[in-house]
């Protein structure tokens, strides 16, 4: 996942090349990113809220989750088992705690 990103400041404490998890649909821009998960185990996971089908996940990095949407820079201090949801691009961030399913705790 080595590529250049050029940012002014990096508002993650996680390298630019750090692997997340995202869909199909936000990386061909069909879709925001709706719903972002902080995981138990420190993954992060920038959806778009339409498809849990396992052929949509991408794993990218983290640097072009930030370049295709920077407000999710606002979340960057979002501590592990929370998570951030918003009705479409531009709205105003909600986060909360989240309970992980068991699969993921």
């Amino acid at each position: 996942m080595s590529h250049p990103h050029a940012f002014q400041s990096w508002p993650f404490s996680l390298p630019v090349e750090t692997g997340v998890f995202t869909t199909r649909q936000v990386l061909e821009g069909l879709e925001p990113i709706r719903e972002v998960y902080h995981d138990p185990d420190g993954d992060w996971q920038f959806l778009c809220g339409t498809t849990l089908d396992a052929k949509d996940l991408k794993l990218v990095c983290l640097g072009c989750m930030v370049e295709n949407d920077p407000t999710i820079g606002e979340l960057a201090e979002m501590p592990p088992s929370w998570c951030a949801t918003r009705q479409e691009s531009g709205c105003e961030w909600i986060q909360e705690p989240y309970e992980p399913r068991e699969d993921e705790a």
